[in-house]
C-alpha cells in the first residue's frame, strides 16, 4: 500500500485522508494542538466562540452524504437564525433561516466537525513541516529538525500562500498556485453576564468596518452563557493586521455597538484573533491541482473561492482523480 502525507488537517486535509484511507497509508501533520484548521472553536470559560467558520451549507450531494451520518447522530444539526442585513447601522433585509435552506453547524462546538472527521486516521499534531524533500520518494522536515517519511505522495492542503512556500516551482501548477491569494479578518470575541436584547442572531454589515456579528451562544447545543462573535472586512483586517490589538478591539467594539445601536463595551470578556489567511481575495474556480510526474498535488477552500463545502469539494475532485491512480 502506498503513503500519503497530508499536510494541514482542515477541512480539505481531513476530507482528503477520508477518501484516500481505503486506498493508501495516509498521515496528517497538523501544526496546531488540533485538528478543523478555520473550522476553530474558541474556549475561554465559560464562554464559547465559533471564531473561524460560522456556518456552512450542503448544496451538492457528495457533501450531503458526507455529512449525513453527523447529522443522523445530532453532531451536525440546523441553525435556524433570525438573520438580518445592516447598511451601517440600518436594517435593509430581514429573513428566517428557518424558511430557507439549511445553515448548519457543528454541535457542541464548530470543531466538532473536524475531531469527529479524524476519529481513526493517523494525525500527528504540532509539527509544523517546513520543508519537503525528494529523493526518489518524499521526506517532510519539520520545524524541529525532524524527517518524517518516506511518502509516495505529498498533498498540502494549508493556505496558499503557506503551500507555494513548501512546494517547489517545478509543480506542474505552481503558476495557479502563485496566483490564488489569501486575505486577513480579525474575529472578535464578547462575552457577557448578561444577554442583550437584540432581534436577530445573524447579522451580516455592509459599508462598515465590519463584516458579520452573531449570537453565537443562539446556536443549537451551546452554553447559555450569551456570547457575540464578529468579524471584521478584510480591508480592516489587511490594513491594520500588525495595529495593537487592544487598539483594534476598541474599535471593532464601538463599531459594533453603532450598528447594532447597543452598547457591547459592557461585555466582561473581550479577545480577538487575527487570521492572517481567511479568505480568498477573489472567489474562483481552479482546476484540480495535482501533479502525477512529482507525486505532489494541493487543495484547499481556495481552490473553490472559500467556504467549508468548497473545502470539502476541492478535495473530493482531487481525491477522484488521485484514487485512479495509487
Amino acid at each position: 500500500m502506498k503513503k500519503v502525507a497530508v499536510i494541514g488537517a482542515g477541512m480539505s486535509g481531513l476530507s482528503v485522508a477520508h477518501f484516500l484511507k481505503v486506498k493508501a497509508e495516509v498521515t496528517l501533520f497538523e501544526k496546531s494542538k488540533g485538528v478543523s484548521g478555520r473550522i476553530a472553536t474558541r474556549n475561554s470559560d465559560p464562554y464559547f466562540f465559533d471564531h473561524g467558520a460560522q456556518y456552512f451549507t450542503a448544496r451538492t450531494e457528495p457533501f450531503r452524504t458526507f455529512i449525513a451520518p453527523l447529522v443522523q447522530n445530532g453532531q451536525v444539526v440546523r441553525w435556524d437564525a433570525r438573520y438580518v442585513k445592516f447598511d451601517r447601522n440600518q436594517v435593509v433585509e430581514r429573513k428566517n433561516w428557518k424558511e430557507l435552506e439549511p445553515r448548519y453547524v457543528g454541535v457542541p462546538t464548530m470543531n466538532t466537525l473536524g475531531k469527529t472527521l479524524s476519529m481513526g486516521l493517523m494525525v500527528t499534531t504540532e509539527t509544523k513541516i517546513i520543508k519537503l524533500i525528494k529523493t526518489n520518494q518524499w521526506y517532510l522536515e519539520d520545524d524541529r529538525g525532524n524527517r518524517h517519511g518516506p511518502y509516495n505522495w505529498v498533498v498540502c492542503t494549508i493556505p496558499s500562500p503557506q503551500a507555494r512556500l513548501l512546494i517547489p516551482p517545478t509543480f506542474k501548477h505552481y503558476q495557479m498556485l502563485q496566483s490564488i491569494k489569501m486575505r486577513a479578518c480579525f474575529s472578535l470575541m464578547l462575552g457577557f453576564k448578561m444577554p442583550l436584547s437584540l432581534a436577530f442572531e445573524a447579522a451580516h454589515v455592509t459599508h462598515a468596518d465590519l463584516s458579520w456579528i452573531a449570537v453565537n451562544s443562539h446556536k443549537p447545543g451551546r452554553s447559555s452563557d450569551y456570547t457575540l462573535l464578529v468579524h471584521s472586512t478584510e480591508d480592516y483586517a489587511e490594513t491594520h493586521f500588525n495595529d495593537d490589538c487592544s487598539k483594534i478591539i476598541d474599535e471593532m467594539t464601538t463599531q459594533t455597538s453603532y450598528i447594532i445601536g447597543c452598547d457591547v463595551t459592557t461585555a466582561n470578556f473581550k479577545t480577538l484573533h487575527a487570521w492572517r489567511y481567511a479568505n480568498n481575495a477573489r472567489r474562483e474556480q481552479s482546476p484540480i491541482l495535482m501533479d502525477p510526474e512529482s507525486n505532489l498535488a494541493a487543495c484547499g477552500d481556495w481552490c473553490l473561492g472559500g467556504r467549508v463545502e468548497g473545502a470539502f469539494t476541492a478535495a473530493y475532485r482531487l481525491t477522484k482523480e488521485m484514487e485512479a491512480i495509487l
